[in-house]
């Protein structure tokens, strides 16, 4: 059953989840065909350790455990297949919104209005202020969840002939609704924005003629939601107006709480983004400060966590960027203490790579060289900052041999691999440019040094702009 959809998204599902959705299929609300608790019970019987690697069972053998005595009909066995299929993305679905209460008392609202039972209708209103209160979001989704309550609140006094009271709850309903909407609208528009930087093209997002000069004297720049994606959108337009880099980050610190954590994940990133591909990438040296103060906080608040896990993106750039502002003994400290947070796939390979670097800039040259043996590609994120890696370190061993070597293949790889940005690209041709010159400039040839200086700080895609510079310098 390697290649069908039942199997492999019952293949998804953790154990207790598992064992929740045989309860779902076992209940006659839900389902009342007994051969589908028929093919449930003999899947899930199958679904051990060694399935979930790809030594699946077929579906001949799944069929002559359910009926031992019938000829196999494979119409049949499709159709149930299809039917548990349906109720298993039902269940998916049912969970999702089980897990969020608000959504749930909106319908619930909806459904009371009918029955005209006051007493009923207002503890749910109560119990959703309670707990929209009691999360401490003040995101788009708590907008559309106050708009949705307001509303079905107006709705029902309008059923009670006081239309005069509802007014209130009309103002709300509304004032939440285009907090909402300017806060997703501007989030797309940032999306957009972002998008621009990385690839061609862009996406038709229209906005409304005179946004972006009307929200910053509106009432709805004091919530969190709308000012935190008009500032992303503002950081990006106007990339010299560093004080509005400054405004995001002091609200993320004083107001990250308002975001769920998705959200404020995307977020920090547009900041992470400014950091690097505004600043850093342009010679703005002490951004890598501000880059590392970032993730400091992102570790401490868990921001950048999915599922208890350390994404290894993450864990390679802030391993990079502490180890240019010198900060050797913390980096020291967070391998040992935060290697294990990444997944165990990812664990050896992140480890291998994020030491050899440890060892290039505490200058132990020859381990960065063994260290790199040990790197696997698996991404292109490694197979580039490995060459790049031990591009610099045969240039400090005065290996030029072996540099001129490492050079002619790292520019065919560069050259073959589609799916490398051409701006990254441009990025590792131009440290390979530089390199090569200056590995081969004369100390006192002082006219060249200067030339390549001026070059290498007028450059805006390259790779290792400090340790090039610091490279001219020792020259």
């Amino acid at each position: 059953m390697k290649n069908i959809k039942l199997f492999t998204l019952l293949q998804t599902f953790p154990s207790n989840e598992l064992s929740h959705f045989g309860k779902y299929v076992n209940s006659p609300f839900f389902n009342e065909n007994q051969e589908l608790v028929l093919l449930f019970d003999t899947i899930k019987n199958e679904l051990t350790p060694a399935t979930k690697t790809g030594n699946t069972i077929g579906k001949l053998e799944i069929w002559k455990k359910m009926f031992p005595s019938k000829s196999y009909n494979d119409t049949r066995f499709r159709r149930l297949c299809s039917d548990l299929l349906r109720l298993a993305t039902d269940f998916m679905s049912h969970q999702k919104y089980k897990s969020n209460p608000s959504t749930s008392q909106v319908f619930l609202l909806h459904a009371l209005a009918d029955t005209r039972l006051e007493k009923h209708f207002n503890g749910v209103v109560r119990q959703m202020n309670a707990d929209l209160g009691k999360t401490g979001y003040k995101d788009a989704d708590y907008h559309f969840l106050s708009h949705a309550l307001q509303r079905r609140q107006r709705e029902h006094l309008e059923h009670n002939a006081n239309k005069t009271a509802s007014f209130d709850f009309l103002e709300k309903a509304d004032y939440h609704l285009d907090c909402y909407y300017f806060s997703k609208k501007l989030e797309h528009y940032c999306d957009n924005l972002g998008y621009q930087n990385m690839v061609s093209g862009e996406a038709a997002i229209h906005m409304l003629p005179g946004l972006m000069d009307y929200l910053p004297s509106s009432i709805y720049i004091h919530e969190p939601a709308v000012k935190a994606w008009y500032l992303v959108a503002q950081m990006i337009l106007k990339r010299d107006e560093e004080h509005i880099f400054q405004q995001l980050k002091s609200l993320l610190e004083n107001d990250g709480h308002c975001f769920q954590k998705k959200e404020l994940q995307t977020l920090f990133i547009h900041l992470m983004n400014y950091c690097i591909d505004t600043k850093i990438n342009n010679g703005r040296s002490e951004y890598y400060l501000e880059l590392f103060s970032l993730y400091k906080t992102g570790l401490d608040q868990k921001i950048i966590f999915e599922n208890g896990e350390l994404n290894p993106h993450h864990y390679k750039n802030i391993i990079t960027i502490s180890l240019h502002v010198k900060e050797f003994n913390w980096v020291e400290n967070f391998i040992q203490n935060y290697s294990q947070h990444l997944p165990k796939s990812d664990q050896e390979n992140a480890v291998n790579y994020n030491l050899a670097n440890l060892y290039f800039h505490k200058k132990e040259f020859e381990k960065v060289i063994e260290q790199l043996r040990e790197v696997e590609y698996q991404t292109i994120v490694y197979a580039i900052g490995s060459k790049l890696l031990l591009t610099r370190t045969y240039f400090e061993l005065d290996e030029y041999l072996a540099l001129d070597s490492l050079t002619d293949s790292f520019r065919i790889y560069l050259r073959r691999n589609r799916l490398i940005s051409k701006e990254m690209k441009q990025q590792c041709m131009n440290t390979l440019r530089f390199t090569k010159k200056l590995s081969s400039i004369a100390p006192y040839d002082k006219t060249t040094i200067e030339k390549v200086k001026k070059q290498i700080e007028n450059c805006k895609a390259v790779a290792a702009k400090k340790w090039l510079l610091e490279k001219v310098g020792e020259l």
